[in-house]
């Protein structure tokens, strides 16, 4: 053989081989992860949370998104059946009130997302009602989906 048909023949099955790797499957690159960031918009004190076991901090009420706890694997790609368990505690915000505290817990969706993110802000909302939402900022960014950060009502004594 020839060294150009052998240099035609070489060159012939680096280029198959080349677009043989392009129908490849990408390798798993395993979850991604984010930090995450409480929002509280009740007039409870968040004691503790944990999502899907992982513990996610505190909150104080009508607080939250300036703190971050590392970190939290999701998956890469949404899917309609995506959901955590949220377990949390709660207390009177009132010095003087009951020293109760009280554990909820939930099996809420994670919302839709259609890129990945670098936080997982965690929405705890009047009547025992939690909202996630993956996404690469705060709850007042730009594009934002989930309710804004909460604001304590004008009357808040604490």
């Amino acid at each position: 053989m020839s060294v150009f048909k052998g240099l035609k023949l070489s060159l012939l099955v680096l280029v198959i081989s080349f677009l043989s790797a392009c129908n490849a499957e990408e390798p798993d690159k395993g979850p991604a992860t984010a930090k995450i960031s409480a929002y509280n918009h009740t007039e409870d004190y968040i004691h503790q949370f944990y999502i899907n076991g992982t513990w996610g901090g505190n909150s104080r009420a009508y607080g939250g998104g300036g703190k971050f706890v590392c970190c939290i694997g999701y998956p890469r790609e949404w899917r309609p059946d995506l959901t955590a368990t949220v377990r949390w505690s709660t207390s009177s915000s009132d010095p003087e009130g009951p020293d109760d505290v009280y554990w909820h817990e939930e099996v809420v969706p994670i919302e839709y997302y259609d890129k990945l993110g670098t936080r997982l802000n965690v929405h705890f909302l009047p009547d025992h009602k939690v909202r996630l939402l993956i996404w690469n900022g705060s709850a007042d960014s730009k594009g934002y989906r989930g309710p804004d950060a909460p604001e304590k009502p004008a009357d808040w004594p604490y």
